[in-house]
C-alpha cells in the first residue's frame, strides 16, 4: 500500500459514488428472551469468532442443569448396582433394561437442560469489531438485535458506474482505491462481483472489489475514488 495522492494517479473511473465499507455487518440477537446480565465486549473492540459477546441472567437454568447432573448420577449408579444383580441373575433382563432406560433418560435430560442454558449464552459469528449496542445491562431482551458486529477485515469497495462504461471493468481485475481526505493514500482492491442488473432509473450499476485490511489502517464507511490498476 502506498501513500500515493489521488491527483498523481491514472485518470479515475466515471464513478457515480464509490464507498468503503465492512465487508460483513451482523445484527446479533438472543434466541430466548430473558434479561441482559452482561455484556463484556466494550463498543469498537475486536472480537474473535467463538468469543461471548453476551449472556442472558440464567439463574433458573443453571439450576436446572445442577438437578439433572443429580438425576443422571443416582440413575447411573441405580442401573450399575442392578447391572451386577443381573449378572448374577437375582433380576430379569426386562428389569435391567428397566434401569438402563432410566439412565438414558435422565442423560438425555441433563443434555437438554445444557442445551436451555447454552441458549443463554450469545457468541461472536465472525472475527469483528462491535460497533454498536442496542440494549444495556438489567434491561429485557427479545429477539431485536442485542449488538451489531463488523468485519474489516477485508473491506468491502462499491463503486456505483453509469451504464456507458459498461465492460470497462472485468471481474479480477485490481483497482486502485482513493479514500477521500483526511484519510488519503492510495490501495488495490479486487473486483469480486459486477451487477448484472442496470438499474434503469439511474442508469447506473454496481461494481464491488474487496480490500485487504489486515493492519486496520483504513476505517470503514468513507467516500473514495477508483482507478483501474495498470
Amino acid at each position: 500500500m502506498s501513500a500515493q495522492s489521488p491527483d498523481s494517479a491514472e485518470a479515475h473511473l466515471p464513478s457515480v459514488g464509490c464507498i468503503i465499507e465492512p465487508s460483513i455487518r451482523i445484527d446479533v440477537s438472543s434466541p430466548v428472551e430473558g434479561v441482559l446480565d452482561q455484556r463484556p465486549i466494550k463498543l469498537g473492540r475486536s472480537v474473535d469468532k467463538g468469543e461471548l459477546l453476551f449472556s442472558l441472567r440464567s439463574g433458573v437454568e443453571k439450576a436446572a442443569v445442577d438437578l439433572a447432573k443429580i438425576r443422571a448420577e443416582f440413575a447411573l449408579r441405580h442401573y450399575e448396582r442392578n447391572d451386577n444383580l443381573y449378572r448374577d441373575e437375582l433380576i430379569s433382563v426386562h428389569e435391567r433394561d428397566e434401569f438402563q432406560t432410566e439412565y438414558q433418560v435422565a442423560l438425555k435430560e441433563l443434555q437438554q437442560a445444557e442445551a436451555v442454558l447454552g441458549l443463554r449464552s450469545v457468541v461472536s459469528p465472525i472475527d469483528g469489531v462491535v460497533v454498536d449496542y442496542f440494549v444495556d445491562s438489567g434491561e429485557f431482551v427479545n429477539t431485536d438485535p442485542v449488538l451489531t458486529i463488523a468485519a474489516l477485515n477485508p473491506l468491502e469497495v462499491e463503486v456505483v458506474m453509469p451504464y456507458s462504461s459498461l465492460g470497462a471493468v472485468a471481474e479480477n481485475d485490481i483497482l486502485n482505491i482513493f479514500p477521500v481526505e483526511p484519510v488519503g493514500g492510495e490501495y488495490p482492491a479486487k473486483v469480486t462481483m459486477i451487477d448484472p442488473v442496470i438499474d434503469a432509473a439511474s442508469g447506473t450499476y454496481r461494481i464491488r472489489a474487496e480490500l485487504d485490511n489486515a493492519d486496520y489502517r483504513l476505517p470503514a464507511g468513507i467516500e473514495c475514488k477508483a482507478s483501474l490498476a495498470p
